[in-house]
């Protein structure tokens, strides 16, 4: 492509991405893990956005993207396609789930690690607003979400004749989404985190929620049978360990999986991942409904497209 059809003002904007177009959902899970590990400095000209199922690079004058996923996949280029992909995804309507509601917080806190002043800024702004726009007009909500998962997967247990607990492992969005609305017929629910101050503070007002660290986590279930489910990305090898013990003890009935990767090598009975044939079967089933709309949100965003300024 000539250099300068490349810098012309429209077309400045480079977008690199690895999806499930390109990439095996294991593949992008271990991508993400990595970035959430050894997270790149924040580029004064490009954005990374790092989900489960995507890495995506979003940059001005064509920088080389932070992050092994990306080398030698595919890329669109000029500020109008970036817009209208980046809007496209933050909708929902590129997602595993379509219409799921965890993308657009993800998009708008990628967005929001923008140094003041950076050249993407109208565009993310622009890519968020045709977001909300398009999920309004088309009714873009799923009616199955990965917070439902556990609900689904582990609803015939929590009603059985035996009151049990429910572990929650994880502090970040989605394990407070679930933790907010946990499966019903649970007595409590028990979340484990490595920063139990500040998830104090973000579950204040759950009072069936108890947070601990793993070292209090056996006075916290305190004899009790439970199910649990892993709702986190960043493991460093100690507290893995940790987090299998949990999963693994007798006491422990199922787990449902929500992890980019898998968090057991070893799966013990009622063990479920995010990726098994069954689970992705729940979630292919639950977006027979919204396809429709989300090709019609889709094209919608692409005629609404204006490149900011």
């Amino acid at each position: 492509m000539p250099a300068a059809e490349i810098t012309s003002p429209e077309r400045s904007v480079v977008c690199v991405f690895a999806d499930d177009t390109t990439h095996s959902l294991t593949a992008l899970g271990r991508a993400h893990q990595a970035l959430c590990a050894d997270p790149p400095a924040v580029s004064p000209s490009g954005m990374l956005l790092h989900t489960c199922h995507r890495v995506e690079w979003y940059a001005v004058g064509s920088p080389a993207a932070p992050a092994a996923a990306l080398v030698s996949q595919p890329r669109t280029w000029g500020r109008r396609q970036a817009l209208i992909r980046l809007a496209q995804i933050a909708a929902g309507t590129r997602s595993l789930v379509l219409g799921e509601r965890f993308i657009h917080r993800q998009v708008l806190g990628a967005a929001g690690r923008l140094p003041s002043g950076h050249p993407l800024f109208g565009l993310t702004t622009e890519a968020l607003r045709l977001a909300e726009h398009a999920r309004e007009r088309f009714e873009l909500y799923a009616t199955v979400d990965y917070s439902d998962l556990p609900q689904l997967l582990l609803g015939h247990r929590s009603g059985g004749p035996e009151r049990r607990l429910l572990l929650l492992i994880g502090g970040g969005m989605l394990a407070r989404v679930v933790a907010a609305v946990p499966p019903a017929g649970y007595e409590r629910v028990v979340m484990m985190t490595r920063g139990p101050r500040k998830l104090r503070r973000l579950v204040d007002g759950l009072g069936t929620v108890t947070v601990v660290r793993a070292p209090s986590l056996a006075r916290a279930l305190d004899g009790w049978p439970y199910d649990t489910v892993i709702a986190t990305t960043n493991l460093h090898p100690g507290y893995r360990r940790q987090v299998i013990e949990a999963a693994c003890s007798p006491r422990c009935g199922g787990v449902v999986d929500l992890c980019c990767t898998p968090v057991l090598d070893q799966r013990p009975v009622g063990y479920r991942h995010l990726y098994d044939p069954d689970v992705l079967h729940i979630l292919a089933a639950a977006n027979e409904g919204m396809a429709q709309r989300a090709a019609l949100a889709r094209q919608w965003i692409a005629q609404h497209a204006e490149v900011p300024v």
